[in-house]
């Protein structure tokens, strides 16, 4: 049976699209019709589903029985922690990190950021809709979660899971490691990428607190907007997801 990813919630006799990319490949393979049966997941449950409707660039979908919860809760693989800068560097980050398969970010304001948390705000609807159309091009099982932004000093009250990796890249004076020293393996990562003027000494204390694992790039210096894609594609390739 065929799987599709469904990001909003659902219940049984709900009707649902699936996402424009989804729909077209069912269109142009035409070996679903209306009454074939599918698989919707969805970040918390597993339903079945009875395509309804199938029109010229959307597939309807009834969802008709709930599997109940998925067989493990879904963890990102990779997650970014970016401290926020200006608008265009920003949202080159967002649409860049949903097309390369990072899975989580959250927006923070360090004491060097270019943008404060009741401004980015204000964007954080524009920020879904980047996140929505990129998946849409690049054609993602799981969208990309952006989550609202926080200032780090809420860090702390952030609720990561069991068992992560969390590493902060860093130029201060933290002796940091490279990420070849480090045992990645098949364990979810976050990253925290700070703002081009770096990280101040409250925000090093922050992390230390929180057992962030300090790292360095070799080679050249990289902006904040395009570090994060760098080491998250690192890391991607080291699991084998890419």
């Amino acid at each position: 049976m065929q799987k599709y990813f469904v990001k909003h919630k659902l219940s049984v006799g709900d009707i649902t699209h699936l996402s424009d990319s989804d729909s077209q490949l069912v269109i142009s393979e035409g070996k679903l019709d209306r009454e074939s049966p599918v698989t919707i997941e969805t970040y918390e449950n597993v339903y079945i589903g009875q395509i309804s409707d199938i029109s010229k660039g959307s597939v309807e979908v009834e969802i008709v029985q709930d599997q109940g919860p998925r067989e493990q809760e879904y963890v990102p693989s990779i997650s970014i922690i970016q401290a926020l800068s200006n608008e265009s560097k920003f949202t080159y980050f967002i649409e860049k990190s949903v097309e390369i398969g990072i899975e989580k970010i959250l927006p923070i304001q360090s004491q060097y950021s270019l943008k404060n948390v009741n401004k980015a705000l204000k964007d954080y609807g524009y920020w879904n809709k980047l996140v929505k159309d990129a998946t849409e091009q690049s054609r993602n099982i799981f969208p990309t979660i952006i989550e609202k932004p926080i200032d780090i000093s809420n860090l702390p009250n952030y609720k990561f899971p069991k068992d992560c990796i969390k590493l902060c890249l860093a130029t201060e004076n933290v002796q940091p490691k490279y990420l070849k020293d480090i045992d990645i393996d098949n364990k979810p990562v976050y990253i925290a990428i700070g703002p081009e003027k770096g990280w101040s000494i409250k925000d090093i204390e922050i992390f230390k607190k929180l057992n962030f694992i300090f790292i360095q790039l070799k080679g050249n210096i990289l902006r904040t907007e395009t570090t994060g894609l760098v080491i998250g594609s690192i890391i991607k390739y080291i699991k084998g997801e890419i």
